[in-house]
Order: C-alpha cells, then structure tokens, then sequence
C-alpha cells in the first residue's frame, strides 16, 4: 500500500499542477465573461425596455374623434404620415434586437463551457484542450465586445430615428388639437 501511495502521490501532483497552470487563464476568462455577459444583458434590458417605453407611448398619442372629424384632407395625410413615420423608426428596433437576440443564444451556450472550466479547476481537473478551449472563449470574450460597440451605435441611429418621429408627431398634434381651455 505504501508503494502504490509513493507511486500516486507524483502523479497526483503532476496532475493538479497540469490543471493550475491554466488557473491565471481561466480566472481573467472568467471574469472578462462575467463582465462582457453583464454588460450585453443590461444593453439588451435597456433595448426592450425603451421599445416598450416608445410602444406605451404611441399608443398614448391620439386625436380625439371630434377634432379628427373636423381635419382637412392635408392634415389628415399629415397625420397618417407622422404615425406611419413613428411606426417605422419602431420598426427600426426589430433588426437590433434580433441581432442581439441571436448573439446572446449563442452566449449562452458558450457560458457551459466557461462553467466547465472553471468547475475543472476547482475539482483539480479539467477535460478537453484547455489552451483550445480558453482561446475560442477568449475569442467569444472579444467578439461580445464587438457587437456590443457596434449594437450602441445602431442603438444611437435607432433611438434619434424614433425620437425625432415621435417629437414631430406630438408637435404636430399640438398644432392639429391645441389644448382645450380650462375649465373654470
């Protein structure tokens, strides 16, 4: 038995040392993911959000039924239009979130592998390539952070499209039916 033991112990020690010398590596992963995950689902948060917002408040913009009995033909085609503009600057918003949508689906799935990693370092040992493993991670870590700057300009263009719709469309419901007078 003390032979086996003296036999075990040097592989035992080859074999943890072998899983702690991608310790560094899978802990700056593992954190990088951590942060890169943190910031792609708050931006995706903010991206349904303000959809929503925006949604809630097109609906909340209409014209009584009175005043649109009593427009002209150009104001009613002004209308339609600065409603048809709205919903389309909205319309912009699908394209983004699906792209995003898509990315994180794939995300996720490459966080089991992160997960994996680090589950092996802490039991001391750890499956497949591991260099393979933290370069493709690595690469995903990166790629997030792509997106993400690419996404928040698009978001830039998206959102101005929408708020300048939505500014000209309150503008011209103000010019079209001018507040009622208060009642005393």
């Amino acid at each position: 038995m003390k032979k086996l033991f003296l036999f075990a112990l040097p592989l035992l020690m080859i074999s943890c040392k072998g899983v702690e010398q991608y310790r560094a590596g899978i802990e700056e992963l593992s954190g990088n993911w951590d942060n890169t995950t943190k910031a792609i689902t708050d931006f995706s948060g903010s991206v349904s959000n303000d959809l929503t917002n925006y949604t809630k408040a097109v609906s909340e913009v209409k014209l009584d039924e009175m005043v649109a009995k009593k427009l002209k033909p150009e104001q009613t085609a002004a209308w339609e239009a600065a409603q048809k503009a709205v919903t389309d600057a909205l319309g912009a918003y699908a394209p983004l979130q699906q792209t995003i949508n898509d990315f994180v689906t794939t995300w996720t799935e490459k966080s089991a592998a992160v997960t994996a990693l680090k589950d092996g370092l802490a039991a001391g040992k750890i499956e497949g390539d591991v260099t393979a493993q933290l370069t493709e991670l690595g690469t995903m870590v990166t790629t997030g952070n792509d997106n993400l700057k690419a996404w928040q300009a698009s978001y830039s263009t998206v959102k101005g499209g929408v708020d300048t719709a939505m500014s000209a469309l309150t503008q011209l419901m103000g010019t079209l039916a001018p507040a009622a007078p208060a009642k005393k």
